[in-house]
């Protein structure tokens, strides 16, 4: 996934961000929320449908991971 095409994405709209393309394992979650904690608002989603398929990250592991950021807030 391209954290930084993104991050910038979500500082120069004013619309949600969906990213979608190239994620492949848990860090890219982790690196997506990291540019949501400092874009708020930006970053509402991720489409992760190959890297489920393929088994490369746990749907589990991302949405616990998800909850736990939503928490911190």
């Amino acid at each position: 996934v391209n954290v930084r095409a993104t991050r910038d994405l979500a500082k120069a709209v004013a619309v949600p961000i969906i990213a979608s393309g190239g994620v492949t394992d848990i860090r890219d979650i982790q690196a997506l929320l990291d540019v949501e904690r400092k874009v708020a608002g930006g970053i509402t989603g991720v489409i992760t449908g190959r890297a489920i398929y393929e088994k490369t990250l746990d749907l589990k592991e991302a949405i616990s991971l998800c909850k736990q950021f939503d928490l911190e807030e």
